[in-house]
């Protein structure tokens, strides 16, 4: 007790005491705060199309992993809400990013790996739509897939169904215009899920997930669907050939290095970067000015 009572007379003990429930402050707030999601990258499978759907097994998966939640009829319970008018392409979003089935569907919910193969959310997907009804279908290529029978020759169709392909990956790919999806990015995107993409906190104890994961598709879909928090971006508000736009400036941010370093900070952007390297040089700086007052105290 006579070390404790002796050093709290020192002339730094006051400012160790503040430093040290300064950094017990942000230590405790980084345990408790929601962190945005990480998550394995999906399979390129995830992009491609099923030709069929099977309903009956869309129905068999409904009644095993959703009805529970959202009941036998979609209209919901206290556990889950209604699938009325959600669409499919809100069930194609929340299964393929592994938040649905949910086993907690109070809480949010984080990018996982999805319980079922695309063959299976298809199917899952179509059910919904076509018992329920409403909502935004499933994004696909504009037009619709060429048929052998609309041909005369196998080469023919061979090239039609050459070039339709060639048309799909284009257009799940997102547009070329990056600079204009830049600006639609920092627009409507940029203060909730960050400037690098990396999300973050939100209020009410949520928070705006990472986007580079998230395949084209399923950044299509989350505009159009909304989920969670997230407001709906439809073609009035944005037209599809800008989501296409936005949705290549989003590749560029998921394929774009992070250089990292000594003290690396998650790409959280040039200013909020630049103000934590002034705030802990100052810091140094004082820190340094008062130990030297100090010593020149003790020595006078």
């Amino acid at each position: 007790m006579k070390w404790i009572t002796a050093r709290r007379r020192h002339p730094l003990a006051g400012y160790v005491v503040v430093t040290l429930a300064l950094a017990l402050l942000g230590l405790g707030y980084a345990v408790v705060a929601p962190s945005a999601e990480r998550a394995q990258a999906q399979s390129d499978a995830a992009e491609t199309e099923s030709a069929e759907v099977d309903l009956a097994n869309g129905r068999e998966l409904f009644e095993q992993s959703c009805m529970s939640c959202h009941g036998r009829d979609g209209r919901g319970t206290a556990s889950g809400p209604s699938l009325y008018g959600v669409g499919a392409a809100a069930v194609d979003f929340q299964v393929s990013t592994g938040r649905m089935p949910s086993t907690n569907p109070d809480q949010q919910m984080p990018r996982g790996e999805a319980v079922y193969n695309q063959e299976q959310i298809d199917d899952l997907a179509a059910y919904v739509q076509q018992a329920f009804g409403g909502g935004p279908q499933v994004p696909s290529v504009p037009g619709t897939e060429p048929q052998r029978s609309e041909f005369d020759s196998e080469a023919a169709y061979e090239q039609a169904l050459e070039e339709y392909e060639a048309a799909f990956e284009e257009y799940i790919s997102g547009g070329g215009d990056t600079e204009a999806g830049q600006k639609l990015y920092m627009t409507n995107c940029a203060h909730c899920h960050g400037w690098s993409g990396n999300g973050g906190a939100l209020t009410g104890g949520r928070w705006a997930p990472s986007i580079h994961e998230a395949s084209p598709r399923q950044i299509y879909e989350a505009m159009i669907t909304g989920p969670g928090a997230m407001p709906v971006f439809n073609d009035q508000t944005i037209t599809p050939e800008s989501k296409q736009d936005l949705i290549a400036y989003v590749k560029n941010l998921q394929y774009e290095p992070n250089p990292g370093g000594v003290f690396a900070l998650n790409r959280v952007g040039q200013v909020a970067e630049g103000l934590i390297s002034w705030t802990i040089g100052l810091s140094l700086i004082v820190a340094c000015a008062i130990w030297i007052t100090a010593k020149q105290r003790a020595h006078d």
